[in-house]
């Protein structure tokens, strides 16, 4: 049985020189998303260098839900659903 989107969890990355990397997966749901989102919010702006995105894992590549960096001024912005 394969793992379909709406069963496969998000997963924090952040990009800090070069590649992106895994900080932490996470379940679905709103609560879940802002909870994380607000997290890193706390870190990029202590460390405003710091590009941040939420991705799926059922998918390579990962489809980004959202990113975080110097060029949203520090803002999240979310990616269209297709």
């Amino acid at each position: 049985m394969s793992a379909t989107p709406d069963t496969c969890p998000n997963q924090l990355q952040v990009n800090t020189n070069g590649a992106w990397k895994n900080v932490m997966t996470f379940g679905h749901g709103e609560e879940a998303m802002e909870r994380v989102k607000q997290a890193a919010q706390a870190l990029h702006e202590v460390s405003p260098g710091t590009a941040w995105r939420i991705t799926t894992t059922h998918n390579n590549p990962p489809t980004v839900l959202a990113h975080l960096g110097k060029n949203t001024y520090g803002l999240w912005v979310n990616r269209p659903h297709d």
